[in-house]
C-alpha cells in the first residue's frame, strides 16, 4: 500500500481492505479518546453525586441539535474533496475545503448567538428539575462558547479526510482530548468549579487545538493548501456546499433535536434514570465509535471511487466495511448485554442507577448490530454526495418511528419503553437504507466534471 510522508492513503492505487482499515483505524481511536474522555468526564462528575452526573447527559442533546447543522455541511466538503481527489483535481478540492469553512464559519458563530440568547428557553423545553435546570444553563452556556472551535476542528479534520488523511485528526485531537482530561480534576476538584469547571476544561482545550489544526492546513505542511483567495465567496462552489450539506444537515438536526426530545421523556423519571441512562449511553456511544470509524473511511473511499469512475470497487467497499463493522460491533454489543451490572457499577455506586444502566445494556445491545450497518449506508451515501436518501433515513428513523413509540411506549412500560423503541427504530431504518442501496443511484457523482466523463 502506498502511504505518503504527508499521511495521505492512496486510495485509488491499494487493496480496499488497507485502505479501509488504514483510514478507519485512526478515526476509530480519535472517537474513542472522546468517547474515554466523555467517560472520565462522567466518572469525575460522578464523585460529586447523581445530580452533577446528570447535568451533561441532559444538556448533550441540545449542544448536539446545533452541533448537527454543521456536521451536515462537513459532510458536504468531506464528500465533495474525496470526489475532486478522485477525478485527480487537488487545486478544486483545495477551493472546495475553503468555502466549506468559509460556511461553516457563519452558522457556527450564528449558531452561538442563539444558544448564548436562548439558554434558559432551550433549556425550558427538558421539563428540567430546578436543581438540574440551574446547573445545566451554566454548562450550556460554556459550551456554547466552545461550539465555533469543536465546528472547525471537526470541518478540517473532515477535509484531510476527504482528501485520504485519518491520522492528522487523530495526532491534534488526541492532544486536545489529553489536555482536556488534564483540566477535568484540575478545574474540577481542585479549582473548586464543579461542573462549570467541566466545560470550561473543555472550551479551552478546543480553542488551543483547533487554531494549531487550522494552522496546519493553511501552511499546507501535509501536502494539501488553501490559499488566501481560496477563501474569495465563489457561488457556484457554495451552492454545491448547501446542496450538498444543506439536505444532511436538516437531517441531522432534527435528529439531534428528536433525541432532545427522547431526552425529555427521560428525565421526567428523575436524576436516577437520568443517570443510569448516561452511564448506558455513553458505553453505547464508544462501541459505536468503530461503527461510526468504518463509516466515515466509508464515505472518503466511496466518494473517491465515482469521482474516478469505479463504481465497482465503491460497491465492494460497502460489503467489506458493512462485514467488518457488524464482526466488532456484535461482538462489543455481547460484552455488553452479558456485563452491564459490572460497567455501571464502575462508575457509580448507588444500587437504583446501576439497575437502571444494567436494564439499558439488556436491551440496547440488541440494536446496536442493527445500526452499525445503517451506519455504513448512510456513510455511502454521503460520501458520494447523495445527502437527500440519507437524510430520509434519518427522518423516517427518529421521527417516523423512534420518537412516537418512545411516547407511547413510556406510558405503558415506563422508561423501558424508550429502550424498545431504540431496537425498532433501529432494525426499520436497516430495512430502508437497504432499500436505498439496492434500488438507487448513489454511484452517480455530483461533481459536474466527474458526471460529463462518466456520462
Amino acid at each position: 500500500m502506498k502511504i505518503k510522508d504527508t499521511g495521505k492513503v492512496d486510495v485509488l492505487k491499494t487493496s480496499i481492505w488497507k485502505a479501509l482499515f488504514t483510514l478507519a483505524w485512526p478515526i476509530i481511536l480519535t472517537n474513542m479518546m472522546h468517547a474515554i474522555y466523555n467517560i472520565t468526564d462522567a466518572y469525575f462528575l460522578g464523585k460529586l453525586g447523581p445530580l452533577e452526573l446528570s447535568v451533561p447527559t441532559v444538556v448533550w442533546p441540545l449542544i448536539f441539535v446545533f452541533f448537527s447543522f454543521a456536521t451536515g455541511f462537513s459532510y458536504a466538503g468531506t464528500s465533495l474533496i474525496a470526489q475532486y481527489t478522485g477525478y485527480g483535481d487537488q487545486r478544486r478540492a483545495e477551493k472546495s475545503a475553503a468555502q466549506t469553512i468559509l460556511v461553516m464559519t457563519f452558522v457556527a458563530l450564528a449558531i452561538m448567538a442563539i444558544v448564548l440568547i436562548f439558554s434558559k428557553q432551550l433549556l425550558s423545553l427538558l421539563r428540567l428539575d430546578k436543581k438540574i435546570f440551574e446547573l445545566s444553563n451554566t454548562y450550556l452556556k460554556i459550551m456554547a462558547f466552545s461550539l465555533p472551535f469543536i465546528f472547525l476542528m471537526q470541518t478540517v479534520a473532515g477535509i484531510f479526510r476527504g482528501w485520504g488523511n485519518s491520522f492528522i485528526a487523530l495526532k491534534y485531537n488526541g492532544i486536545s482530548i489529553l489536555l482536556n482530561v488534564t483540566l477535568d480534576p484540575l478545574f474540577i476538584f481542585q479549582f473548586n468549579l464543579g461542573v462549570f469547571g467541566a466545560a470550561l476544561a473543555t472550551m479551552l482545550s478546543q480553542v488551543i487545538m483547533s487554531v494549531v489544526f487550522l494552522f496546519v492546513l493553511l501552511k499546507g505542511r501535509k501536502g494539501f493548501k488553501l490559499h488566501s483567495n481560496d477563501f474569495v465567496p465563489d457561488p457556484k462552489l457554495i451552492k454545491k456546499v448547501l446542496s450538498v450539506g444543506l439536505p444532511s444537515s436538516i437531517g441531522e438536526t432534527f435528529t439531534a433535536i428528536g433525541f432532545a426530545i427522547i431526552m425529555g421523556v427521560i428525565a421526567q423519571f428523575g436524576p436516577i434514570v437520568i443517570s443510569g441512562y448516561g452511564i448506558g449511553n455513553r458505553m453505547n456511544n464508544l462501541i459505536i465509535m468503530f461503527a461510526m470509524g468504518i463509516s466515515l473511511a466509508t464515505v472518503t473511499m466511496t466518494g473517491q471511487y465515482v469521482g474516478a469512475n469505479q463504481p465497482e470497487r465503491a460497491e465492494e467497499t460497502v460489503r467489506k466495511a458493512s462485514l467488518a463493522t457488524l464482526l466488532i460491533v456484535g461482538s462489543a454489543s455481547m460484552v455488553m448485554f452479558l456485563f452491564g451490572h459490572n460497567i455501571t457499577k464502575f462508575f457509580i455506586n448507588d444500587p437504583e442507577v446501576i439497575k437502571v444502566g444494567e436494564e439499558f445494556f439488556r436491551y440496547v445491545s440488541f440494536s446496536l448490530p442493527f445500526f452499525s450497518l445503517v451506519s455504513v449506508f448512510l456513510g455511502t451515501l454521503r460520501g458520494t454526495g447523495h445527502t437527500i436518501q440519507s437524510t430520509i433515513i434519518d427522518m423516517v428513523r427518529l421521527w417516523g418511528i423512534r420518537v412516537p413509540l418512545v411516547f407511547f411506549l413510556a406510558e405503558t412500560h415506563g422508561y423501558i419503553g424508550v429502550f424498545i423503541a431504540m431496537i425498532i427504530s433501529n432494525f426499520s431504518a436497516l430495512v430502508l437504507a437497504l432499500g436505498f442501496l439496492v434500488f438507487g443511484n448513489w454511484k452517480k457523482p455530483v461533481i459536474e466534471e466527474a458526471s460529463q466523463r462518466n456520462a
